[in-house]
């Protein structure tokens, strides 16, 4: 069964409710609004000129819907066990156009109404220009239908990541600067309350292990290799962890291999970074784990599990199939630095993985950012990144919204018209099965391998 319960259906409703009116808030900073004869009109993604007053007003809701989901997220196992069919989504680094696209492709109807639940694989914030957007976004969506959208937690769900200013914008920078100082701060520590408590890993179907970077060393898990046993070892993390580095007192070796592991490159042939049982250092981020097909292999088979879907490395296409077709690596935020790639989802239903892509037309000039040296950096500077002055990010203009295609790069326009509210649950999901069959265009497009 999906969606809230009792006091919750009722918030959903109820358009007064504090997650609705930051939804509203959120319509109203994409849509691009025209100047009348007494007041200042707005591009679209752009707040305007608000008095400081209504910036307050919106700090309050995002502080009172942050504290009712961080209670939620708390509650929630650290593994979730997740029912398909499902839409799931990589990183989206403040992406907030990409985010609406596939809304509006996806789930334009809402996603109380959606046939499918969501599962977000975590780095939500940092780098992009709209952290705070895209992280009110989904709070909202769970404040009002917490059993239906899933947040998992990435690396940049960290107090020390995400105000890493060589990030440029690290998600305190956004806060601040939409806010002010003090009430920014106070926005941003309410963020990364929820941040916390956010789960690590999820199950779809007992069949597809998902969670942010990869598997972890088999060290830090019970010798005891059963999926039921697997769940256990994760829900021995503790429920908050407002600093999961294990070098740090408080920290969980095993929620930091789950927020942060890497597939190796290749198979490491002996000497620095060499990998014992398919594990080893991850020495280009200077912190976690590699693993190899072998390690991989090894831990689906032994915990019966498919196949891994993970997120944390950008991919040209917005997804890359890798280690003998057993892993997925999902990326969901296009532009991605300023480099041309294209940003991705996954729906799982009845047995597959079927990828879904955002395609662009225009592409950033030129790159604002390396990919892995901020990270690094932010890890090495006492983990919460170096002292030292950064240069500002310069404003970009609005890019024009992307299209939605398959891997043959055929437009779904028609196949993705969504229908009016009023129409039966039955049909919706009959419009979805519809979708994803455009979408299932071989075997660059789709995945089996359980269910009947």
């Amino acid at each position: 069964q999906r969606g809230g319960g009792g006091e919750r259906e009722d918030q959903q409703f109820d358009l007064e409710s504090a997650p609705n009116q930051l939804l509203e808030a959120l319509r109203y900073f994409e849509a691009p609004v025209e100047a009348g004869p007494g007041g200042q009109g707005k591009g679209a993604y752009s707040w305007g000129h608000q008095p400081q007053a209504m910036m307050r007003h919106l700090a309050g809701y995002v502080q009172s819907v942050a504290a009712d989901v961080r209670r939620i997220c708390a509650q929630e196992p650290r593994c979730l066990h997740v029912p398909s069919p499902c839409y799931i989504l990589g990183d989206l680094h403040g992406n907030f156009h990409d985010l609406v696209s596939f809304e509006k492709a996806l789930w334009r109807v809402g996603m109380g109404l959606s046939p499918a639940g969501f599962l977000f694989l975590g780095d939500y914030v940092d780098r992009g220009q709209f952290s705070v957007e895209v992280s009110l976004y989904l709070i909202a969506h769970k404040a009002l239908f917490p059993r239906k959208v899933l947040l998992l937690r990435g690396n940049h769900e960290t107090r020390a990541q995400n105000s890493f200013a060589g990030y440029a914008p690290c998600l305190q920078q956004c806060c601040t600067s939409l806010f002010g100082e003090e009430v920014g701060m106070s926005v941003w520590e309410s963020i990364n309350d929820v941040f916390d408590v956010l789960p690590l890993a999820a199950i779809i179907d007992r069949s597809v292990f998902c969670t942010h970077g990869g598997i972890p060393d088999p060290s830090l898990l019970s010798p005891v290799k059963t999926q039921d046993q697997l769940v256990r070892d994760i829900a021995s993390i503790p429920p908050c962890l407002p600093q999961p580095d294990p070098s740090s007192a408080g920290g969980s070796g095993l929620a930091w291999d789950l927020m942060w592991n890497d597939p190796a490159a290749r198979e490491p042939r002996g000497g620095e970074g060499a990998c014992s049982a398919g594990f080893g250092p991850n020495t280009a981020r200077g912190t976690g784990h590699v693993f190899t097909a072998g390690g991989l292999e090894a831990f689906l088979n032994e915990y019966g599990l498919t196949h891994l879907v993970r997120a944390h490395e950008m991919r040209q296409t917005g997804f890359q199939v890798q280690q003998h077709a057993r892993m997925v690596t999902l990326f969901s935020s296009s532009g991605y630095c300023g480099c041309q790639n294209d940003a991705s989802c996954i729906l799982a239903s009845e047995g597959k993985l079927r990828f879904i892509r955002l395609q662009h037309t225009s592409r950033p000039s030129k790159s604002s950012l390396s990919t892995r040296a901020a990270a690094a950096s932010a890890l090495a500077g006492g983990r919460g990144g170096p002292s030292g002055p950064t240069q500002p990010a310069s404003a970009s203009p609005t890019p024009p919204p992307p299209q939605l295609v398959t891997a043959r790069h055929v437009p779904l326009c028609k196949a993705l018209e969504v229908p009016p509210r009023q129409m039966l649950h039955l049909k919706m999901q009959e419009r979805l099965e519809r979708k994803a069959l455009e979408a299932d265009v071989g075997a660059a497009a789709i995945l089996s391998g359980w269910g009947g």
